[in-house]
């Protein structure tokens, strides 16, 4: 099973990255060079604009690696199920992991960010991620326009997201029958029942898509540092700067740091 979601998840990401590429590079490489807005930065650079915004990855760092660790530790050969009082405990810690990662904001901004350019639209430089109405944020916002233009990535999201599981147990509002290997989820808008095994499919979806999609990003943007050239033409940045990025490689020593510089362009 979770070799088939792996497959599964890796083609979406690929192919998705492929086509953000084609149909809009500039977006493409805002996208892998982690683009953003920083406020009162701008009294430094001339912009509030910057490249390889580290800190929402470094929010979320040590928590993926967590969820790595669990995935190959349970996960090493296929067919683990949850049972006996160790299953059920893994179970917990499983809707632990998912209710974690469904509030991501770094997680979620990269989706949208995504959705937003293979529907066409410009790159999402400050996107919001509301606190509330997360079901209604996702769905019109991440699965819906990534379905509406063909990327298989809106059917694996569809498939990998439950807002009843997400807020059942951020509420403390579920219930696990061991017996009938049923977990009853009590959210806002009534009582709904999932089985053990859809459960864990959408776990695994949800575990997949976070390090595949985080590792095809770092993928990309280390490949194009190879160049140690200026990757993009001089574009206006939202506050209206003109700027060109530059890719490179920085030797220290025997190590390699793979940057993006957003520099100024003069008219000169």
């Amino acid at each position: 099973m979770l070799k088939e979601i792996i497959n599964e998840v890796e083609i979406a990401i690929d192919t998705a990255y492929e086509k953000m590429s084609k149909q809009d590079y500039l977006s493409y490489v805002l996208f892998i060079g982690r683009a953003d807005v920083v406020p009162y930065i701008d009294q430094i650079n001339g912009t509030k604009c910057v490249i390889d915004y580290q800190l929402d990855r470094y929010y979320d760092k040590n928590r993926d690696g967590f969820y790595i660790r669990y995935l190959n530790r349970n996960y090493r050969r296929e067919g683990f199920r949850y049972e006996g009082d160790d299953g059920i405990d893994d179970l917990n810690i499983e809707m632990m992991i998912y209710d974690h990662l469904w509030e991501s904001s770094y997680f979620l901004k990269s989706l949208v960010r995504i959705a937003s350019i293979l529907s066409g639209k410009e790159y999402i430089w400050q996107p919001e991620i509301p606190d509330r109405g997360k079901w209604e944020f996702i769905h019109k916002q991440i699965i819906n326009p990534l379905k509406e233009c063909g990327s298989s990535l809106g059917f694996v999201v569809e498939k990998a997201y439950s807002s009843d599981i997400r807020d059942s147990f951020a509420h403390s509002l579920y219930t696990i029958n061991k017996e009938n290997r049923t977990i009853t989820l009590r959210p806002k808008r009534g009582i709904t029942t999932i089985s053990f095994d859809d459960f864990q499919d959408k776990f695994l979806y949800s575990v997949v898509l976070m390090n595949k999609m985080q590792n095809a990003l770092e993928r990309n943007h280390d490949n194009a540092c190879l160049e140690n050239a200026f990757i993009t033409k001089p574009f206006l940045t939202p506050d209206g700067v003109k700027v060109q990025i530059k890719a490179e490689c920085i030797q220290k020593g025997t190590m390699s740091f793979p940057r993006y510089r957003m520099i100024p362009v003069t008219d000169d």
